[in-house]
């Protein structure tokens, strides 16, 4: 009896603490709320950022922090925001409201195409949405669908799948090269003035106000051979051809207790006439070439045992002179006390560890030792809630010292992880070095942020090794019996009435969200389209 009335007490307790929680939640956001109605943006700001601290899953004060973005013109900020809102909450017409305030975002940068399929995505939430679909409308009057007439070049087709696009509308462009051939560049120029050029990222571009022509430039291919009697390991290259100038990239692996040594890059027939090679990196030459490489036996980097946590390193079979990063990893309580690298041959012999956990290895064999002493002081790790294109994902939100702090990211769809950027809370001039996926904790509080790009940005070589893919591929196809080929032809064709299906269904939903676009419109008694987008979040919660 006396244990049930001890876990009621605890039940109540915890109850009525998080109900003062939520309180001072709202009136925090209150405040937040009073800075942004006299646009003092910088400090809700701040007041919305204190209450996702304490509360993160509070889609109130992240709302209200995308208005605020908005309100200072940091649109993408702004956008991302609003999205968190979409992922989060399962309210239609708060979802509605965010995916619209997303849209204006578009709309504010003249994205006419993308804010308009937004704008559709809002109405489906939310049919009754009127300023969506004064906006929706607003764009359409701004959107301008031109022609794409493709060009054929010389050794090798280029294919595009739109005959029309809208402005502003992303088109994806396609190249199989003839046989020894491989694409070097694309071209797409306005039809009617060819001096006019417009961008390529990577595969694809954006799409003007007016015709274009597209074409494309082939360069004879050479070859890529990998050596066929190189010792105690293995050497692989990104493609198997490439045209002059692009760029290579080489991975080795070592058999055994094997290393790198060095890459070798030679005119094939000639080893004497080299290509220079940047770390892994070398530029196609206007002939074939060979690659190759030396392997030496590996120098080791031994743990010895510890108490009160873990110690691990990045590599543990190296070269003299490498550079070695230590995984500090205390138990809780517990930080890092003393960190040396001892040579196994000579116990006086050491190699100095910097405060970040790195040092460069001796010319043999060492051990990694290190104590743990009780924690004095934790410092925070916070991520940055504002990137566009992705998120940073943390596994710890304090540290001690020298503690190492693994990181993590997750790229949202059309865009990839470049890097982190990792600088002090309040001072963004004072940076941390990181090591991969991870970076040692400094005596002070830490903002890791990150940087994505846009995925088509960086096609061009994809396309490049997706073309080297395709056209081994057609080779092997052609030493297939015929039987063989009959069974591809009757499985695409079962593939393209599968996407034929697809496209009609597609077409019956857009169809059926434009009916309920003019019912919706018939609604608004003929008001004028906004000539500004309209945010709905403007309120006190």
């Amino acid at each position: 009896m006396n244990k049930l009335v001890k876990y009621l007490t605890i039940i109540i307790f915890l109850s009525s603490a998080l109900t003062v929680s939520a309180q001072n939640d709202e009136k925090v956001i209150r405040k937040g709320n009073r800075q942004y109605k006299k646009a003092n943006y910088a400090e809700a700001i701040t007041k919305y950022k204190e209450v996702i601290e304490a509360s993160p899953n509070n889609t109130k004060a992240i709302f209200n922090l995308g208005d605020a973005y908005y309100g200072m013109q940091q649109y993408d900020s702004a956008y991302n925001t609003f999205e968190k809102v979409v992922e989060m909450s399962p309210d239609a017409k708060l979802k509605s409201d965010a995916v619209f305030n997303m849209g204006n975002c578009l709309l504010a940068r003249d994205k006419y195409y993308d804010a308009f399929n937004i704008y559709k995505v809002s109405l489906k939430l939310n049919p009754e949405n009127a300023n969506a679909l004064y906006n929706l409308e607003y764009c359409r009057a701004h959107l301008v669908k031109s022609k794409i007439q493709v060009v054929q070049p010389e050794h090798g087709r280029v294919e595009v799948k739109e005959k029309e696009a809208f402005n502003g509308q992303r088109i994806t462009l396609k190249s199989q090269p003839d046989k020894d051939y491989a694409l070097s560049q694309y071209i797409v120029v306005r039809a009617d003035n060819q001096q006019v050029t417009v961008d390529v990222s990577g595969s694809s571009f954006v799409m003007p106000k007016f015709d274009v022509l597209v074409t494309a430039e082939f360069k004879q291919a050479h070859k890529i051979e990998i050596d066929k009697n190189i010792k105690n390991g293995a050497v692989k290259a990104d493609r198997s051809k490439a045209v002059e100038g692009q760029q290579v990239t080489l991975e080795a692996q070592g058999e055994n207790d094997f290393v790198l040594d060095k890459f070798i890059v030679y005119r094939t027939g000639k080893r004497n006439d080299t290509v220079p090679v940047n770390k892994n990196n070398f530029k196609m030459p206007n002939f074939d070439v060979t690659v190759t490489a030396t392997f030496r036996s590996a120098l080791k980097v031994s743990i010895d045992s510890v108490a009160n946590g873990t110690i691990s390193v990045t590599d543990s079979l190296v070269k003299p002179g490498d550079n070695v990063g230590i995984i500090v990893r205390p138990d809780k309580g517990y930080q890092l006390g003393d960190l040396r690298v001892v040579s196994d041959r000579d116990a006086t012999d050491s190699a100095p560890v910097s405060d970040d956990n790195m040092f460069q290895m001796l010319d043999n064999d060492v051990t990694v030792k290190a104590t743990f002493v009780e924690a004095t002081d934790y410092y925070k790790v916070e991520a940055d809630t504002t990137i566009e294109g992705g998120h940073v994902l943390l596994d710890q939100t304090e540290a001690t010292r020298r503690e190492t702090v693994k990181l993590d990211n997750a790229p949202e769809p059309g865009y990839k992880f470049k890097e982190y950027v990792i600088h002090q809370v309040g001072d963004t001039a004072v940076k941390v070095q990181p090591l991969g996926n991870f970076f040692t904790m400094p005596d002070f509080d830490v903002e890791v942020t990150a940087i994505f790009e846009k995925s088509e940005g960086d096609n061009q070589q994809q396309d490049q090794q997706q073309q080297d893919q395709q056209q081994d591929q057609q080779d092997q196809e052609q030493q297939q019996d015929q039987q063989q080929n009959q069974d591809q032809q009757q499985q695409q064709q079962q593939q393209q009435q599968n996407q034929q299906m697809s496209k009609d269904d597609a077409q019956r939903m857009l169809d059926a969200l434009e009916n309920q676009e003019k019912k919706t419109m018939e609604k608004v008694n003929e008001q004028k389209v906004r000539q500004q987008p309209k945010k709905k979040s403007d309120k006190d919660w």
